[in-house]
């Protein structure tokens, strides 16, 4: 093994590859993959002990407008209409060039998967988070990843991050959004009874040889896919190889020093490092520089996400890029203390909190927002209403109570609570959910404003009945209607709050991945405070700043820029390589 001094150049190197990528989530293993199908040897580095990153543990959409599978699926449309909602949605944020890399690389990327890999997606047809927005679309421009046999996988099957256990059940089962209406009921049809078993029954029966379902969903398929494809091109993937510092001489990036299991170790990287480490989610010092007007305290983002990419490119000189409109992405998380000290999170996305019968209000019992919105919207919106309703407590993250009734849990559940028939009182006993028999002593037991409380249920109530939000609008865009329950008139996203036990649950700010990243060029270059790029070092996945600048237009929006840059860094390393095998000395390029 190799004594290193730091900032010494290389004389000697433990092992040669030439890409080297850092990370296993969607970035990562987009990287690796686009980069051997150029005919280069790829390496892909992960610092923890499984594949995936946060991708594993998320919805795995990806938003990518123009792609051919929405084409084909009878969705095609103008241009005009996607840079018309980018607009509308970024302002003066916007960066063209950078934009235009995105949006023309889209329909590349994924015909590179369908054509070339076993990546295959169904097009997913969420709409837009604000589709009736000009240019907004209520069809949808996301993908999703098709289900996946994980047996497919063999003994690297152990190597895949599972999902986070409080979205299995029956032993390590994965559920879509489709299926669970079906298994909550299945005894409603004989349709429902026959996919019930279909889903049941090879479970179980793969159980018998796996610690865990095989039948995989969401991201965690979309990794699976990628593992597969990676297999099969003979890419070698390390875990627990953490990413120390970065070579650079004679100005360019040669490759890295990695902490292995054995050791630190030398490896080059003939045409180029790709970083993909997932960003600064968990790492505190960076959280308080960039993150200090959005305070939290949780974070769905993987827990290796500590910033090592970002941290080791700035330590060469590399710019970070700033200008967006949140530092993060968000969703509203309720938060169970267990017995044993720790603490069970449960972010809010769609199938609670946009159902119709639910209402949050702050701690004047009023309602600051649209709760079937967004969860980005809604928890931007929480740290607005703190900053003008309750300016004291600026620099503590922001509370907000989801209010509803008996009738709404049963039907819908509520977090951790599972609908049809919840079990309450082990939840009300953890101080998880609060319940009282009349709306005053509801708010007297949460500590809000009783008036404030039942007028703004009385208000929400007599709405209802019209089925218009004369405050906020519920309902009224495509997108709220879409998670809301097409059974409930004339508005699927409103019902009234009136049968007792009423029931409160605290909510707060949970960042589900980040937006202030590395600045770089159109091809995924990182970028030096000069506007140059650092020849042989590249950035994408939240690695990378944020090509949406911290605003949220649509499912996906994360993974889909996240593997498009890496196939944009790929084709470049290839470019860059085969100009220097013609004779061609390249140098930095202005952004």
């Amino acid at each position: 093994m190799t004594a290193f001094s730091k900032g010494a150049a290389r004389t000697h190197w433990d092992e040669e590859t030439d890409v080297l990528v850092f990370g296993s989530g969607a970035a990562g293993l987009m990287a690796a993959l686009s980069a051997s199908a150029c005919g280069m040897k790829a390496l892909l580095c992960e610092s923890s002990d499984l594949l995936g990153g946060t991708t594993a543990t998320s919805g795995g959409s990806i938003w990518v407008p123009g792609a051919s599978l929405i084409a084909r699926n009878g969705r095609d449309e103008p241009a005009e209409n996607v840079w018309r909602y980018l607009r509308n949605e970024l302002g003066e944020r916007l960066d063209e060039p950078l934009m235009r890399a995105f949006l023309e690389g889209c329909s590349d990327a994924l015909d590179f998967l369908e054509r070339d890999t076993d990546v295959r997606f169904q097009h997913a047809m969420n709409p837009d988070y604000h589709s009736d927005a000009p240019g907004g679309s209520s069809y949808g421009r996301n993908l999703s990843a098709l289900p996946f046999d994980g047996r497919l996988l063999g003994k690297h099957f152990a190597m895949l991050r599972p999902p986070r256990p409080i979205y299995l059940t029956f032993g390590g089962m994965m559920v879509g959004r489709r299926d669970v209406q079906i298994l909550l009921r299945p005894y409603a049809s004989w349709r429902a009874l026959k996919q019930t078993l279909g889903t049941i029954i090879p479970h179980l029966v793969s159980r018998l040889t796996h610690p865990r379902g095989t039948r995989l969903l969401i991201g965690n398929a979309l990794v699976g896919r990628f593992m597969l494809s990676l297999i099969k091109a003979g890419v070698p993937m390390y875990v627990r190889h953490s990413l120390l510092e970065l070579v650079r001489e004679d100005g360019r990036v040669t490759g890295a020093i990695v902490e292995t299991p054995a050791g630190p170790k030398a490896i080059r990287a003939r045409n180029g490092v790709v970083l993909a480490t997932g960003g600064i989610a968990q790492d505190l010092d960076a959280r308080q520089e960039f993150m200090t007007r959005f305070p939290h305290r949780h974070s769905l983002a993987f827990s290796g996400n500590k910033g090592a990419g970002v941290r080791a490119a700035r330590a060469i000189g590399a710019e970070v890029s700033r200008n967006v409109e949140s530092p993060a992405y968000w969703s509203p998380a309720s938060v169970k203390k267990n017995p044993d000290g720790t603490e069970t999170v449960w972010i809010h996305g769609h199938m609670d909190r946009g159902k119709p019968g639910l209402i949050a209000v702050n701690a004047a019992g009023k309602r600051f927002a649209n709760e079937a919105d967004s969860y980005h919207d809604l928890v931007m919106a929480m740290y607005r209403d703190q900053t003008v309703h309750a300016p004291s407590t600026v620099g503590t993250p922001p509370q907000a109570w989801f209010i509803c009734d008996h009738r709404f849990i049963k039907a819908y559940g509520l977090g951790l609570i599972k609908p049809l028939y919840p079990r309450l009182q082990p939840f009300v006993d953890a101080g998880y959910l609060r319940r009282a028999d009349s709306l005053d002593e509801l708010a007297r037991l949460i500590g809000v404003d009783p008036a404030g409380l039942v007028g703004s249920v009385a208000t929400h109530n007599v709405d209802c009945i019209v089925g218009v939000d004369t405050a906020f609008g519920r309902g009224a865009s495509a997108f709220n209607r879409f998670n809301g329950d097409p059974d409930q008139k004339p508005n699927p996203c409103m019902r009234s709050i009136e049968n007792a036990p009423f029931y409160a649950v605290a909510v707060q700010p949970c960042s589900i991945g980040t937006t202030v990243g590395l600045r770089t060029g159109l091809d995924a270059q990182v970028l030096g405070a000069d506007g140059l790029s650092i020849p042989g070092l590249y950035a994408c996945g939240n690695d990378m700043g944020s090509v949406m600048r911290g605003t949220y237009p649509g499912p996906g929006i994360t993974l889909g820029p996240a593997i498009v840059f890496a196939w944009r860094a790929a084709q470049h390393i290839a470019q860059v390589k085969n100009s220097f095998a013609s004779g061609q000395k390249t140098m930095g390029v202005a952004s």
